[in-house]
């Protein structure tokens, strides 16, 4: 699978969200005639990184074309001078933020900037509504550091790894790449314990990109889950990936790894460690890889 590049985003959302009535005291709704939701209007369009990091999302489009054309071994030419990018990000770097004349969104995604567009015209519909402006720019140290720990984690240098993922979750504690490639070295380690409590917590914060697209860290969930011998859990886990994303090979692969293990069948218990998103040819991958 390619890793995103950065896309050029131009849209409009219009938002009016309906209040539900609320129940009379007899328990049954109450019919009453309910003022118009306010109306939010979002303009939502994308720029160019800001000046001051334009060198470095220019780094990283460097590097991400290397990799996507070669792999990792493509890539171990610019970490030096990612490393450096990465040491010039600012202290704080969220996904979503109020700035003055509306609002800044940073993301490489298209789903991603829809979904916390939506979120953005949810809070301004409990302001009262109106016009409001969303700008998309890349979200370029995150995914400076998403390389940088991906690249470690294929040397399994997982200390490495663990010093940028972390420093790209200091930016963005919920960004999903992160997360996943963290959980992948964290499984790498078997520290179930630690993928367990944060998967536990990722779910928790209710963050919109996740619960928009919750599959991927749901089997996350299931993998861990299976590892720490709570396999009804894992199932459930599972389970509520299919439904997000029906028929899911890896998915269902699992559910039958899980039938193996319940009725006592010889099982194979390799923890894959190879950074999940590098491109490789299709006869080096795995027949039936766990996740």
């Amino acid at each position: 699978m390619r890793l995103p590049t950065t896309a050029v985003l131009f849209a409009a959302l219009v938002l009016a969200l309906a209040a539900a009535p609320a129940p009379s005291a007899a328990g049954a709704w109450a019919i009453q005639e309910q003022a118009p939701a306010p109306r939010v209007n979002i303009s939502l369009s994308g720029e160019a990184a800001p000046l001051s990091e334009r060198a470095d999302q220019d780094l990283y489009l460097t590097a991400l074309a290397a990799f996507n054309e070669r792999g990792f071994e493509a890539l171990r030419p610019h970490l030096a001078s990612l490393r450096t990018a990465l040491g010039r990000a600012p202290a704080t770097y969220p996904v979503m933020s109020e700035v003055d004349g509306g609002w800044l969104i940073r993301t490489d995604n298209r789903d991603e900037a829809m979904t916390l567009a939506r979120a953005i015209g949810e809070i301004e519909q409990g302001r009262g509504g109106g016009e409001v402006k969303v700008v998309v720019v890349p979200n370029t140290y995150p995914r400076i550091a998403f390389l940088l720990g991906s690249e470690a984690l294929e040397r399994r240098e997982f200390e490495e790894a663990h010093r940028h993922l972390d420093a790209g979750l200091a930016l963005q504690p919920l960004d999903r790449l992160l997360l996943n490639e963290k959980l992948v070295v964290l499984h790498g380690e078997r520290r179930w314990e630690e993928a367990y409590l944060m998967l536990k917590d990722a779910f928790a914060a209710g963050d919109p990109v996740l619960t928009a697209n919750p599959a991927h860290l749901q089997r996350r969930l299931g993998y861990t889950l299976v590892e720490l011998g709570r396999l009804r859990e894992a199932r459930e886990a599972y389970d509520a990936s299919l439904v997000a994303e029906p028929d899911n090979a890896i998915a269902l692969n699992e559910l039958k790894y899980i039938d193996d293990i319940e009725a006592g069948q010889p099982t194979s218990n390799e923890v894959q460690i190879t950074a999940p998103l590098a491109p490789r040819p299709e006869a080096d991958a795995p027949a039936n890889p766990r996740p």
